[in-house]
């Protein structure tokens, strides 16, 4: 989340700019913790100060200090920034806006001329959330009297996974029987590169890199369907590869020969008994397309929206 309103221009209380490090990684949790109340950044935070994304191997991450006091977080990847939080209590200091101009900064110095525009925290790959939520009132204006513009909204659906008799493992083994020619299973270690390419050729690169992230897991956090006949494969689901350990789902897809088939529906639930199975009560769908889709297979407990959030750099 961003994080960091209430900045009033001339109010600078005493803080430095500094590399932010791995070896800060506790002091960048606990203020996290502080900061962020619609999302669960600290447990997500060594990904997202320091975590490639699609593209993009490295991450800048810098921090305000006030003594020995770390009150400031900012990551900056390509054009987006991934992550700003300030401290509550050192709010009003222009902590926030100092972090926001070293990003605008570091972006600035990345893009070219012809497309300098800096993104909020909606990096393909590597995001917190799609945008900054729509309750988060006082960090969009504060953001809108920078410059920044909403051009567009988005939705993460949730599924609740408690008692929700969808979701079940014999549910995803009967979803998995019907779909007769095809062979669905966790994916393993030695089918990484013959994923990567059907997802890199068939989708995205974007969905490749997040569905490499997720086969890290153990046991691999995707799902896919195997061909039969041809021994190819030809749809996946992953979850995890964003947001490691928060259970979010996503991405996954289908070849558009094999739709119809039932195949996204056995590997969409194959992944909600996971997320159910690590113990969460619900799992976040990011960033959806077809809603009724998930509303039919898995059921929808609720929805965050957000502000999807750019601006254009002179």
């Amino acid at each position: 989340m961003i994080e960091a309103p209430g900045v009033s221009a001339g109010e600078h209380a005493a803080f430095e700019l500094g590399a932010l490090l791995p070896a800060h990684i506790e002091a960048a949790r606990a203020l996290l913790a502080a900061a962020c109340q619609h999302d669960a950044a600290d447990r997500v935070a060594s990904e997202k100060l320091f975590g490639p994304a699609a593209g993009h191997p490295e991450s800048r991450a810098l921090g305000a200090w006030a003594g020995q006091a770390l009150v400031g977080v900012v990551a900056v990847s390509g054009a987006w920034i991934r992550l700003l939080a300030v401290h509550p209590a050192h709010r009003g200091q222009g902590v926030g806006s100092a972090l926001l101009a070293a990003a605008e900064d570091a972006t600035a110095a990345i893009e070219s001329p012809a497309a300098r525009v800096v993104r909020v925290l909606d990096q393909p790959g590597n995001y917190l959330a799609p945008g900054v939520d729509l309750r988060n009132h006082e960090t969009i204006a504060w953001l809108g009297r920078r410059g920044y513009v909403q051009h567009s909204e988005r939705i993460n659906l949730l599924v609740d996974l408690r008692a929700n008799p969808r979701v079940s493992a014999a549910r995803a083994q009967t979803l998995a029987a019907a779909c007769a020619g095809y062979e669905l299973r966790r994916a393993q270690p030695g089918d990484a590169g013959a994923l990567t390419a059907m997802i890199t050729s068939g989708f995205s690169a974007t969905w490749a890199f997040e569905a490499s992230q997720a086969m890290r897991a153990q046991p691999p956090a995707v799902h896919v369907a195997m061909e039969r006949q041809r021994g190819e494969l030809v749809a996946f689901a992953a979850h995890d590869g964003n947001n490691r350990g928060l259970g979010w789902f996503g991405p996954t897809g289908t070849l558009p020969e094999h739709r119809g088939r039932g195949l996204g529906a056995a590997l969409l639930c194959a992944c909600l008994v996971d997320v159910a199975t690590a113990g969460h009560a619900t799992c976040e769908v990011a960033w959806i397309g077809p809603r009724a889709f998930y509303d039919r297979i898995a059921g929808t407990a609720g929805e965050r929206r957000f502000a999807a959030m750019r601006k254009e750099l002179s």
